[in-house]
C-alpha cells in the first residue's frame, strides 16, 4: 500500500514537470544530430507529448510490470511502435500499423535496445522503489539515491530517445512520401536531396554511437543522456557502472576497447618520454647556463682584482 501511494505521488509530480518542460524551447543545443531536428516546432512538441503520454500509461501500470531483460526490451519496442503509429496517424488522419521488421532493421532501435536496462528499466524501478538495488549498483557512489531531479532527467532522456527513434524510422521509411515532408518537416528539409543528406549523416552518427561510443562509454563507466531545459535540449555525460555489459559485447565493439587501451598505453608512454626529455633538457640547460654564468662571474672578479 505504501509503495502504491509513493508511486502515485512521485509519478504525478514527475509527469507534471515533464509536461511543463515540453512547452519550452526544444531546440537541439548539442553537437549531435537528433531525428526530431527535421520537424517543425509544433510537430516536435506533438511527438514529444505523444511519447510522454505513452510513458505515462506505462507508469500507471508499473505495479503489473515484470522487469527482466527480455520484457524490458519488449516494452521499449512497444513504446517505439505505438508512438510511431500514433504520430503518423496524427499526420494522415487514418489508422496505420507499423510492421515489426521496420523496427528491428533500424540501427538506432538496435542501439537503444542495447541500453534498455539503463534507459527504461532503472528509471521505472526507481520510481516504484527508491531503494532499488539495481539503481545503487549502477549509480553509486556518485548518485546514492534516485532524487526527484535525477529521476526527472532520466525520464526526459527516455522521452527524447524514443522520439528520436520514432523520427529516424519516419525519415528512413517514409520521407519519400511528399505529404509526410510537407506536413511534418521544416522548410529546409522539404527537398529529397536535403533529407537524404541528413539521413546519411545521421546513419553515420548511429554507427559511431553503436560501435565506438557505446563500448567506450561502458569501459569508462559513463552514460550520455538528453536533458530538457528552458532554452533547449542538451546532451550530458553522467557516471554509470555497467561493467556486466562489457562481457556481452560483440567482437567489433571489443575492438574499440582494445584501441582505447592501446591509446591509453601510448599516451602514458608519451607522457613519460616527454617528462624524461624535459627533465634532461632542463638539466642540460641548467648545467650549461650555470657554467657560462660562473665563467662570466669569475671573469668579472678577476678583472676587479687587477
Amino acid at each position: 500500500m505504501f509503495n502504491s501511494y509513493l508511486l502515485a505521488q512521485n509519478s504525478e509530480d514527475l509527469l507534471i514537470r515533464l509536461q511543463y518542460k515540453l512547452h519550452s524551447t526544444l531546440k537541439n543545443k548539442s553537437n549531435l544530430l537528433l531525428g526530431i531536428d527535421v520537424l517543425r516546432t509544433n510537430k516536435k512538441v506533438e511527438l514529444l507529448k505523444i511519447v510522454a503520454l505513452k510513458i505515462e500509461n506505462q507508469i500507471l501500470n508499473l505495479e503489473n510490470i515484470d522487469f527482466d531483460s527480455v520484457n524490458t526490451k519488449n516494452i521499449l519496442l512497444d513504446l517505439i511502435k505505438t508512438s510511431t503509429e500514433d504520430f503518423l496517424i496524427s499526420c494522415y488522419g487514418s489508422n496505420l500499423q507499423i510492421n515489426s521488421t521496420i523496427l528491428t532493421r533500424s540501427l538506432y532501435v538496435q542501439f537503444i535496445l542495447e541500453n534498455s536496462n539503463i534507459l527504461l528499466q532503472l528509471p521505472f524501478q526507481a520510481l516504484y522503489n527508491l531503494t532499488t538495488k539495481d539503481f545503487c549498483l549502477t549509480f553509486e557512489p556518485v548518485y546514492t539515491k534516485p532524487s526527484n531531479k535525477f529521476l526527472e532527467a532520466l525520464f526526459e532522456n527516455l522521452v527524447v530517445e524514443i522520439s528520436n527513434c520514432v523520427m529516424q524510422i519516419v525519415i528512413v521509411e517514409f520521407s519519400f512520401i511528399d505529404h509526410i515532408r510537407q506536413v511534418l518537416y521544416r522548410s529546409n528539409f522539404l527537398s529529397l536531396r536535403n533529407i537524404e543528406r541528413f539521413k546519411n549523416n545521421i546513419a553515420w552518427q548511429n554507427r559511431l554511437k553503436l560501435y565506438v561510443s557505446y563500448p567506450k562509454n561502458l569501459y569508462s563507466s559513463q552514460y550520455s543522456i538528453w536533458i530538457i531545459r528552458k532554452n533547449g535540449i542538451y546532451y550530458r555525460t553522467i557516471y554509470a557502472n555497467r561493467s556486466v555489459k562489457l562481457l556481452q559485447l560483440k567482437k567489433t565493439s571489443l575492438l574499440t576497447i582494445t584501441l582505447v587501451e592501446f591509446q591509453d598505453f601510448l599516451a602514458s608512454r608519451l607522457d613519460e618520454a616527454l617528462y624524461l626529455i624535459g627533465d634532461r633538457l632542463r638539466y642540460t640547460l641548467t648545467t650549461i647556463v650555470g657554467q657560462f654564468i660562473g665563467l662570466i662571474w669569475r671573469g668579472i672578479i678577476e678583472g676587479l682584482k687587477k
